[in-house]
């Protein structure tokens, strides 16, 4: 298991560094370029830049929730139009979704959990849930965040 504190710290981090940025842009990019992102190796940090990239284009769209599925294609619900972001290699997505239930304490039989973050001078809790192998992501009503 690893550190979910420094996991929680570093998603953290990855989501202020990527709050100024346009998300699906730098999405669209990252597809482009083979899903590699800042290195030839797929780590634990590239898959947390990943997430937090899919949590920020969803908070950009005032999306309602996220479904996550190995092997297919994010779907973002929104309330005017959903939307898919495209599919990334599975064992990256399946590592993020591994990091995120754990920071979730979603270990064992747990189907569900809950992951706060801080977003500018506020917090936000995402409600996540596992059904059938997708996970699906609930935002709350994020207002002006």
């Amino acid at each position: 298991m690893q550190d979910t504190q420094s996991s929680h710290q570093q998603l953290q981090q990855y989501i202020d560094c990527y709050l100024e940025t346009n998300p699906s842009t730098v999405l669209k990019q990252w597809d482009e370029d083979g899903w590699q992102g800042d290195s030839q190796v797929e780590t634990d940090e590239t898959c947390l830049k990943y997430i937090a990239l899919v949590l920020l284009d969803a908070m950009e769209h005032k999306a309602k929730k996220i479904g996550l599925e190995v092997g297919c294609p994010i779907l973002i619900i929104c309330n005017d139009e959903d939307y898919i972001l495209p599919a990334v290699p599975e064992s990256m997505l399946s590592r993020g979704l591994e990091i995120v239930c754990d920071l979730c304490g979603m270990q064992r039989d747990r189907t569900g959990g809950i992951l706060c973050l801080g977003i500018r001078c506020d917090s936000i809790e995402l409600r996540i849930e596992k059904r059938r192998g997708i996970h699906i992501i609930e935002l709350p009503d994020l207002g002006n965040i």
